[in-house]
């Protein structure tokens, strides 16, 4: 698949969301699960230095994100978002040798799951395949969609603020006169 048709794509599976701002996980993973028509647990994990960032594991009735607990909460959020555009785009498999139901994978999910109930699991490790590029193209396009202006804007040269300061004005009131 083309990059060109996975950007095209995703702003077509971004568009069936209603992200808000402030954003917020829980409310894009209950909207994930309510068009899936199963349930989603996120759950922090504490993975080896080696291993992925996130895994998502799917048995017949939920879908489960694991996500690095010892990261900040930017790189989770956008870690969890990016499990979720896995589920979005239907992955469940990356290929041959991807879906690590009995490897490395297997040995990382909690106790409490029943390894004979995962139907695949996709854990990030190779991220040069359509699948990855994806997956993490939707997250960086959501987030940013719902990330706000940026904090750090660029220098006003001496004697321009009240310049910038109209105009900043004038945009926020729809470019016309106050009243």
């Amino acid at each position: 698949m083309k990059r060109r048709h996975i950007r095209r794509k995703c702003g077509d599976l971004i568009q069936g969301l209603h992200l808000t701002v402030p954003f917020s996980v829980e409310d894009l993973c209950r909207q994930i699960a309510e068009r899936r028509q199963r349930g989603i647990r996120l759950a922090p994990l504490a993975f080896p230095a080696s291993g992925p960032a996130g895994l998502l594991v799917s048995t017949a009735a939920v879908d489960y994100v694991f996500y690095e607990a010892h990261t900040t909460t930017t790189h989770q959020t956008h870690v969890v978002v990016h499990e979720l555009g896995h589920l979005l785009w239907g992955h469940s498999s990356l290929g041959p040798g991807e879906d690590d139901r009995h490897g490395q994978g297997s040995s990382l999910i909690p106790d409490d799951i029943d390894p004979a109930l995962i139907e695949h699991m996709l854990g990030r490790t190779q991220y040069s395949r359509p699948e990855e590029y994806a997956a993490e193209y939707f997250a960086t396009r959501v987030l940013r969609l719902v990330s706000g202006p940026p904090l750090d804007t660029a220098a006003v040269p001496l004697g321009m603020g009240d310049l910038v300061t109209r105009l900043e004005r004038s945009l926020q009131h729809g470019g016309g006169p106050r009243k």
